[in-house]
């Protein structure tokens, strides 16, 4: 193992796909995966917990009230797993922008540069500030395709998309110090700019522009789920590391495919992965369990797959050793 040594490892939970799970099975999930070994829990949240000064904020969503995050934090506590917002302050937000409480660049992108929509994200630090212990926070920005390409077009004219980024960026992570947060984000669009759209590339020297648009101090978070090949990791991680000291990884255990969980795939992707992880000397990694296409898959019908990435991740390799410690911590057979 060489010394390498996981600080973070943790699991994050999709609750804005029209799943959002209820308390008791939240506690249960959180409790089962203590047990493995994870140490953190990020809870995915577009606009499915309450915010303060915003009713419109998750109307009718089923999102988390403020006691009920109140609630969850103290749970965590109890057996010691840190709860970390996840949350969208860019795009991802068509469910919310419906209602017409703040203007959109275009698609579901809020309108940057704009007061009423630093007026949202600074309720929702305010908001999850008094709810959760954590000061870490996943302040989300990915996929926002088409940024500067609407109203903000017809406003200021045509800017980069690095340039806005980077504006937005030093506005929200101002916001976010207020509250004693210390930001990270999805790293995409860092990579979209000078990449043709696209993310994931080679062994690149990252252009000046991107590596500006990333604030001083705020995490990168590489996200990737498809890839079994290592050297696809390795490049990314190289590419990362020019943007910041301080990476996180987010891989895919996928619950995104329908009823059923893909763990096999989950396993074959996340494998190469964690051994790149350890190569690159990443300490700071979660799990994502998305739930793009609907949410009907069971996160449950997933410990398989999260309790071998684990320990696989902390150096335990015999398949057969894993089944087994899976079948005497959980009397359930893996296969």
């Amino acid at each position: 193992m060489n010394g390498y040594k996981i600080s973070n490892f943790g699991v994050m939970i999709d609750m804005s796909r029209n799943a959002v799970m209820n308390l008791e099975s939240l506690k249960k999930f959180m409790t089962l995966i203590k047990k493995m070994g994870y140490n953190c829990v990020m809870l995915y949240t577009e606009d499915t917990y309450e915010v303060e000064g915003e009713p419109y904020f998750g109307y009718m969503r089923g999102r988390y009230s403020i006691e009920e995050m109140k609630e969850i934090d103290s749970f965590a506590k109890k057996i010691e797993i840190e709860v970390i917002p996840c949350i969208q302050t860019l795009a991802h937000l068509n469910a919310y922008l419906k209602w017409n409480k703040v203007p959109i660049d275009c698609d579901d992108i809020l309108l940057t540069d704009n007061e009423r929509v630093y007026q949202l994200i600074d309720r929702m630090f305010k908001t999850l500030s008094e709810c959760f212990t954590s000061r870490k926070i996943h302040i989300g920005m990915d996929e926002a395709y088409m940024l500067g390409r609407g109203k903000h077009l017809d406003l200021c004219g045509y800017e980069s998309i690095d340039a806005i980024m980077k504006r937005h960026l030093q506005t929200v992570t101002e916001m976010a110090k207020k509250y004693g947060y210390s930001p990270m984000l999805w790293s995409d669009m860092f990579f979209r700019s000078w990449n043709n759209g696209a993310y994931r590339t080679t062994k690149k020297e990252v252009p000046k522009e991107a590596k500006d648009a990333l604030v001083s101090g705020i995490i990168p978070v590489y996200w990737d789920y498809y890839s079994t090949d290592k050297d696809g990791y390795d490049n990314m991680f190289y590419n990362h590391l020019q943007l910041s000291d301080k990476v996180w990884f987010a891989g895919g255990c996928w619950s995104w495919a329908g009823i059923a969980p893909l763990n096999r795939f989950s396993i074959d992707t996340m494998k190469p992965a964690m051994e790149s992880c350890r190569e690159n000397n990443i300490t700071d990694i979660f799990m994502t369990l998305w739930g793009d296409d609907g949410g009907e898959c069971s996160h449950f019908s997933q410990l398989p797959a999260l309790f071998y990435i684990i320990e696989y991740a902390k150096g335990n390799s015999d398949e057969d050793k894993i089944k087994s410690k899976f079948k005497k911590m959980f009397d359930l057979d893996f296969d």
